[in-house]
């Protein structure tokens, strides 16, 4: 579950409702959830694959180019989910793919399209087997000068799911961007990259309530940590590590006059593992969920 995930949760603290939930089916859990496919070429590769063309913008540590695809598995994390955020806790998902849609030219700027599929198992039956599986469309857009990654992606910061019933209308960086690239990869300084947009949510047809609209406002602070050499499926890579501390706030349009902002749980921890040309090989984010690439085709 992205940022936007956690304030669809959130707001509905205060502006309570039944959620939709969107189950597809009940079915015992196939095995390619649990096993990931690697190819010939990967299995010849201990060193892990990597990608030849050049992606958008000359992002190295991104490859954005048209078909090219990371898959994630769930893997337990050392540490343990903070109680504070317990009552938030997402149903975190097994598995995530993310598909390179497009690669276009607009205004001045590229605009990559990704298609981003998750599958998660609410069923509390270790017999059983109920799979909420999720597709959305996320964007990055980027230039010599930004790489902004749009918020419900699971590149933005590790959060996998997008966000239900909420959609943002507006979003502004008035300081920095998301990755802040030099030579298309992370340099060693840090920097802060500035939010502040605009949500309406829509209710469940024929449900009756009235669901408010409001800003949202999120301070994301990055910081290059020390490489760390990483053991995937896919292969062995050294990679980047950035540590991601989030603070933020939501702020709704037609709160009573005495309502304060809702703040974000303090010390919101994110950190993403990236390799140039290859990608995300690894998140931990701050529900303890971690990801780790387990298959990658790339151009």
């Amino acid at each position: 579950m992205s940022v936007a995930g956690f304030l669809g949760l959130y707001v509905r603290a205060v502006v309570p409702y039944e959620p939709r939930v969107r189950i597809l089916s009940t079915v015992v859990l196939p095995l390619i959830l649990l096993v990931p496919s690697v190819t010939l070429a990967q299995k010849k590769s201990p060193n892990g694959p990597v990608g030849k063309a050049t992606g958008a913008c000359g992002a190295r540590i991104l490859p954005l180019v048209e078909g090219n695809q990371w898959t994630y598995e769930f893997v337990a994390s050392d540490a343990p989910p903070r109680d504070d955020l317990q009552k938030l806790m997402p149903s975190q998902p097994m598995k995530v793919v993310v598909l390179v849609k497009s690669v276009e030219p607009k205004n001045g700027d590229t605009v990559v399209t990704l298609e981003e599929k998750s599958v998660a198992d609410l069923s509390k039956d270790p017999k059983k087997h109920i799979l909420d599986e999720r597709t959305i469309t996320s964007t990055i857009t980027c230039n010599a000068k930004k790489f902004e990654i749009s918020p419900d992606s699971f590149f933005f910061a590790g959060e996998p799911g997008g966000s239900f019933e909420l959609t943002f209308d507006k979003i502004e960086r008035p300081k920095d961007t998301t990755w802040k690239l030099i030579g298309g990869t992370i340099g060693e300084g840090t920097w802060r990259e500035d939010i502040v947009a605009h949500f309406t949510r829509t209710a469940i047809a024929g449900s009756g309530t009235n669901l408010d609209s409001g800003k949202l406002e999120l301070e994301r602070q990055f910081t290059p940590a020390q490489p760390e050499r990483l053991n995937t499926k896919v292969g062995i890579y050294t990679a980047e590590r950035l540590v991601l501390v989030t603070t933020g706030r939501v702020t709704l349009d037609h709160a009573q006059p005495d309502t304060k902002p809702m703040d974000l749980p303090a010390n919101w921890l994110n950190q993403l593992w990236l390799v140039p040309n290859v990608g995300v090989v690894q998140v931990l984010n701050a529900f303890s969920h971690k990801y780790m690439l387990t298959d990658v085709q790339l151009k």
